[in-house]
């Protein structure tokens, strides 16, 4: 199963959106999109998430916290 998580900015090494979403499945990110309607189940975190490539894979970070 997979968890969503929105916010204002998603930025990665090579990309930047607004309003946009991570899909991420056993803590690796599954992919990343815009937001451009509600979405049930999905968590709004607001400010930044970070995408990280990391031993594992790519994860998403909101404050220094992995989500998961």
């Amino acid at each position: 199963m997979s968890n969503l998580y929105a916010a204002h900015h998603i930025v990665s090494d090579d990309n930047s959106i607004a309003n946009g979403v991570v899909e991420i499945e056993d803590g690796v990110v599954k992919r990343v999109f815009h937001l451009k309607k509600e979405i049930a189940f999905t968590i709004w975190l607001g400010g930044t998430i970070i995408i990280k490539k990391t031993a594992v894979g790519l994860q998403a970070f909101k404050d220094n916290n992995i989500l998961i």
